[in-house]
């Protein structure tokens, strides 16, 4: 394509495997910064050599959260800093780019949307305001941060990461929950990954910029709190995946670490679905049960012949090649 050229990669051979996940000399932007996800993504960046800016709706971050991420930061001789800042405010956004990039010791070359909002509404009786809400921010707000970035990007001629934090329901539905506008919400910021990663990969006078998505599964969180709190849900959402149990904030940081690093130089457009499995176990579950409904009514003799004579037998449904009977 016309527009399209080939940009100087980073990493490289000569840099050793630990340095690929290293952060130094870069400045990584979080928003939800105030939440669980956002103050362990945070704490991790610093620690990998990246100074951090954190926004969130807060006028201040919460005490101990906080003090922890400082305390990191003095460790590891790195910085950060917090902006009250309301994603989906695009003027507030560029305003607050304005202010604080210039005072920045490293440039932009990274960033993690944590913001994010749900709701548990029967989709027959959702309000329009409060679907619409939810797509404002967890969309349109991550768009809104994703475009301000990779302006900053170009005006600083650096390349850079951004990372999307879109869920496993982007990937489907989860049983048993009315999350209509969360689930479409984050299905779109899946595709909304794959576009900006697009366009921005190798476009002729702009920096190359990788866009990538994470889909994490259940997560023990504010945002999850009020469903735990029932009685043997966390058995019921633990047993539809793999691992049977739920995830805890601190298992998304090397993956998101990997992201922003230029361990992952050649990744770009991707998901990163960490759901202890759950989404790959509905798929089997999904295919033994077709490969059932087509056997259902044959002996089981019959399906043990067909099982050990699948290969001889072209004529019969290839499906049943994976009863486990």
């Amino acid at each position: 394509m016309a527009n399209r050229e080939t940009k100087p990669r980073v990493g490289g051979p000569e840099v050793s495997t630990r340095d690929l996940f290293r952060l130094d000399g870069r400045t990584v932007l979080i928003t939800g910064g105030t939440g669980a996800l956002g103050l362990e993504v945070a704490g991790s960046v610093l620690e990998s050599g990246g100074d951090v800016i954190c926004i969130d709706l807060p006028e201040l971050p919460p005490e101990a959260g906080w003090t922890k991420v400082q305390a990191i930061a003095e460790t590891h001789g790195t910085r950060a800093t917090y902006y009250s800042c309301d994603v989906t405010d695009a003027d507030r956004l560029r305003f607050l780019f304005e202010e604080t990039m210039p005072k920045t010791r490293y440039p932009l070359r990274g960033v993690v949307t944590c913001a994010g909002v749900s709701g548990r509404v029967p989709a027959v009786d959702y309000p329009v305001d409060d679907f619409r809400r939810i797509v404002d921010i967890n969309l349109v707000g991550t768009f809104i941060v994703a475009q301000a970035a990779a302006r900053e990007m170009r005006n600083q001629n650096v390349s850079g990461s951004i990372v999307l934090v879109a869920s496993m329901s982007g990937w489907g539905s989860n049983k048993g929950l009315d999350t209509s506008a969360y689930n479409s919400s984050k299905s779109a910021v899946l595709q909304l990954g794959r576009s900006l990663a697009a366009e921005w990969g190798s476009r002729q006078g702009h920096p190359s910029i990788r866009v990538n998505t994470i889909s994490p599964g259940y997560i023990k969180t504010r945002l999850t709190a009020e469903s735990l709190a029932k009685p043997t849900q966390e058995q019921v959402w633990s047993a539809e995946n793999m691992l049977n149990r739920i995830s805890t904030t601190d298992e998304y940081r090397a993956p998101i670490i990997f992201l922003l690093a230029d361990g992952s130089s050649f990744m770009t457009g991707a998901d990163l679905r960490i759901d202890g499995g759950h989404r790959s176990c509905e798929s089997m579950n999904e295919l033994h049960s077709e490969s059932y409904g087509l056997v259902k009514n044959v002996p089981i003799s019959k399906h043990w012949k067909w099982k050990r004579s699948t290969i001889a037998r072209s004529d019969m449904p290839r499906s049943a090649e994976y009863l486990d009977l």
